[in-house]
């Protein structure tokens, strides 16, 4: 580049005073001498007197405060796999050490907050006399404060009342960084520095930045994405990458300026990184985010128990608290399993089962219930959820009618409500809030999980359809009808009392029990009647209530081997009576335990409590909790698992020798989009007006239970093939299993199950024996002339 030329001054110019170099100085340059003469005699002086007389030592922080900061710092809460699957926190800091920082971020941060960090002891005279001199002369010469300062201040003080208030708070933070660069390496101060550092975006820390903001560790950090963190701290607002990108682009232009300028870059590589757009994997961490929140909250809910219940203290002698002290919580889920199980969910109910449900009801008389819902009890459910609603209660405190109340909720609004198809699963509409109402009791719910029989361990946990709006989760908290997914206990207690064999045949026809006091009861659920010989593997595979209802008489009538087999494994309840549809399934049970009870037939009769905590650590590292198996011998191995073998049959695997169709989850083995082709056994489930289907698959390293219904068990299908557990729970279980089965990464038993005994059959074998029981039971004649209105699959 050219230089430009220079005009020489005329002779008429001033003449250069003596001792002057290169001419007269001007009147600002001896103003500015002066002035930094005059700071740099009076400010030692006047700072040492300030600092003396206007801050007392009560209100500086003491050595011990010193040597131990207290900040908040959030729970880890990690997947088996080592990812992170989120924080419990009020401030979600997680504090890292020196070696964990990428090396650009220490560049970055010392270029371009304090070039001297290394050379001073808290306070950089030159830097502050340049502060003052230029504020005094109005000129912006850059800040005083060292990075050792700066974290003085966001660790002891709040934000200042006033300027006077401000000042006082400089000099105690002078005193603060002093004692700081004392008690700490320089390397510590940095990583304090960072660790403190709010980045907005619920990101406290460069820990949680660096997750937030690009989704890595600290240490894998870029130059250009350690620049644009560092340039966030002359104010994280301003130059935020997601609500100002243009000012943050520039901001880490500056600190890659000053990176080149003190040695940390090259030219050609400056050059070359300030071209580069701002690049985001952004992810914000909530309570509501992320991947697992049903299973997260679960996991919190423990792990507060058993915190309580150790009685630990903090380093500052309060109970451990899961908000405040950094734990580590190491958990049984597999991340890539939580993946393909979130995305099954979502799959089958946002783009095939909602829509089928929608189109079903929607010429229902008593809309949006099921069509044995009549008008009265219509309207008591909606007054009810009317009254139920944060629309009424918050209109009643206002004091407003009910009469003005109802009116309200039938007037035409803007209101937000739930769609599977929109972003943030949200959309705005014009509606009454009464439909409103209508709209979410009709949105269909679901719930699965995925349990390693062998340890109990959970692997996978979807408790609902998104946890931003439905907070009530369907696999720990729901108690719902459980259908024919009993019914394997049920042949488990014929088995176990050598009453049949999975070949033990009987007749096809209505079977009707007799009971001590009133009619005899009828199960329904065959549309044919036809008489032929059915063995018991098959009656499982087909669900056929009329056969199962022969088992339950021959076994005494009172299910009573089946409440203790679910006692035994800690599941009891009101509804677990001891009754002969009990075996029908008309007892309440949530997903996991009922997922988790299926578990033993696949873990030769033997019941793990369900585990998800596997260990606690504190901040340290220190193993303040290690979890135990829980395990409870059920039934003999043997009957687990000749019930498991039948339970193959329900894949249509196993069928009778004349050739009838295979079992309830048939489809399971068809073509796209499952065909499934592993091995495989399962139960299906539906309940009374197809309010709950279910399905309860067994692989030989996984058992997953599904659960669909809506919030309300008056909401149904009216069709069975649409409301049936093969139809509703069983696609969301073809999704997940055959994902994680496609996923190599996920290390998984591809092979048959296991026998209990060496060289045992993992099959049904009916050619040695089959006992004919055609004779023991004569058909009771139903009192009702037909079946009765009891239907389970």
């Amino acid at each position: 580049m050219a230089k430009k030329s220079v005009k020489k001054k005329p002779s008429s110019a001033k003449k250069v005073s003596a001792g002057s170099v290169g001419g007269e100085l001007t009147q600002r340059q001896r103003r500015n001498i002066l002035i930094t003469l005059w700071v740099a005699f009076l400010l030692p002086v006047l700072s040492v007197y300030l600092i003396v007389f206007t801050v007392p030592e009560d209100e500086l922080p003491s050595l011990t405060q010193l040597e131990n900061p207290r900040s908040d710092e959030a729970s880890l809460v990690y997947s088996f796999d080592g990812k992170i699957l989120g924080t419990y926190y009020i401030a979600n800091r997680t504090k890292i050490k020196y070696k964990d920082l990428s090396p650009h971020l220490v560049n970055a941060l010392v270029s371009t907050e304090d070039e001297r960090f290394f050379d001073h002891s808290g306070i950089d005279g030159w830097a502050l006399g340049r502060a003052i001199s230029g504020a005094m002369v109005g000129s912006n010469k850059g800040g005083g404060s060292t990075i050792t300062q700066q974290l003085a201040k966001m660790m002891f003080h709040d934000r200042p009342a006033s300027k006077i208030a401000r000042m006082r708070q400089k000099f105690a933070e002078w005193i603060i960084a002093t004692r700081l660069e004392k008690s700490y390496t320089k390397e510590e101060i940095i990583a304090m520095y960072f660790n403190q550092f709010d980045f907005l975006n619920t990101a406290v820390g460069v820990h949680s930045a660096a997750r937030v903001y690009f989704n890595k560790k600290p240490i894998e950090l870029k130059i250009e994405e350690a620049a644009m963190l560092v340039g966030m701290a002359k104010n994280p607002a301003i130059y935020n990458p997601v609500k100002n990108p243009d000012n943050a682009l520039k901001r880490r232009e500056v600190v890659l300026f000053q990176m080149m300028k003190n040695g940390h870059l090259l030219k050609h590589e400056y050059d070359s990184i300030r071209q580069l757009p701002i690049t985001l994997d952004f992810k914000p961490e909530t309570h509501n985010t992320g991947l697992a929140p049903y299973f997260r909250e679960h996991v919190k809910q423990q792990a507060i128990t058993i915190l309580k219940k150790l009685d630990l203290k903090n380093p500052f002698g309060e109970p451990l608290n899961i908000y405040r002290d950094g734990l580590r919580i190491y958990t049984t889920l597999d991340s890539r399993m939580q993946g393909h199980a979130e995305w099954a969910l979502n799959q089958h109910l946002a783009n095939e089962l909602q829509d089928a449900f929608d189109k079903d009801i929607a010429k229902n008389k008593n809309y949006p219930f099921g069509k044995d819902v009549n008008e009265k009890k219509a309207k008591e459910l909606l007054d009810k959820e009317i009254k139920n609603s944060d629309r009424y209660k918050r209109l009643a405190e206002l004091g407003w009618s009910e009469k003005e109340i109802l009116a309200n909720f039938n007037e035409v609004q803007s209101i937000e409500i739930f769609d599977w198809k929109s972003p943030y699963h949200l959309i705005r509409v014009d509606i009454t809030p009464l439909d409103s109402i209508k709209h979410y009791l009709k949105t269909l719910r679901a719930g699965l999980v995925a349990i390693e029989p062998e340890t109990g361990f959970v692997k996978a946990w979807v408790g609902g359809p998104d946890f931003m709006h439905f907070k009530y989760d369907y696999v720990g908290q729901a108690q719902r009808q459980v259908g024919s997914t009993i019914k394997p206990f049920v042949y488990a207690d014929a088995l176990e009392q050598n009453l049949v064999t999975p070949c033990t045949e009987f007749p096809n026809v209505l079977h009707c029990m007799p009971m001590l006091t009133g009619p005899a009861w009828c199960p329904g659920g065959e549309s044919n009647y036809d008489s032929v010989a059915t063995p018991v593997f098959f009656a499982l595979a087909q669900s056929m209530n009329n056969i199962t209802a022969m088992l339950i008489e021959k076994c005494g009538g009172s299910n009573h081997r089946v409440i203790e087999y679910f006692k035994s494994m800690g599941i009891h309840n009101s509804t677990m009576k001891a009754v002969p549809a009990l075996g029908l399934g008309v007892c309440d049970v949530s997903p996991l335990n009922m997922t988790a009870a299926h578990c033993v037939f696949s873990n030769e009769g033997v019941y793990n409590q369900p585990i998800m905590i596997l260990r606690i650590e504190d901040a340290s590292g220190k193993v303040l909790y290690e979890s135990g198996n829980k395990k409870v011998k059920v039934m003999n191995e043997e009957v687990a698992f000749d019930v498991l073998k039948m339970m193959k049959g329900c894949t249509g695997v196993t069928r009778p020798a004349d050739g009838r169709a295979g079992g309830t989850a048939g489809r399971l083995r068809g073509s796209k989009p499952y065909a499934f082709k592993h091995t495989l056994a399962g139960k299906t489930g539906t309940t009374q007006g197809n309010a709950d289907g279910w399905f309860i698959g067994h692989t030989p390293s996984i058992v997953c239970g599904v659960w669909v219904g809506c919030e309300s068990n008056k909401m149904s299908f009216n069709s069975t093939n649409l409301g049936q557990g093969a139809n509703s729970a069983l696609p969301i279980w073809g999704y997940f299993m055959q994902r994680v089965y496609d996923d190599k990464s996920i290390k998984i038993k591809r092979g048959d199950f296991t026998p209990p005994t060496p060289g045992g059959m993992t099959r049904i074998d009916c050619s040695v024996s089959v006992i004919d029981s055609s004779s023991l039971f004569l058909p009771v004649p139903n009192p009702f002339g037909g079946e009765t209105d009891e239907h389970f699959d």
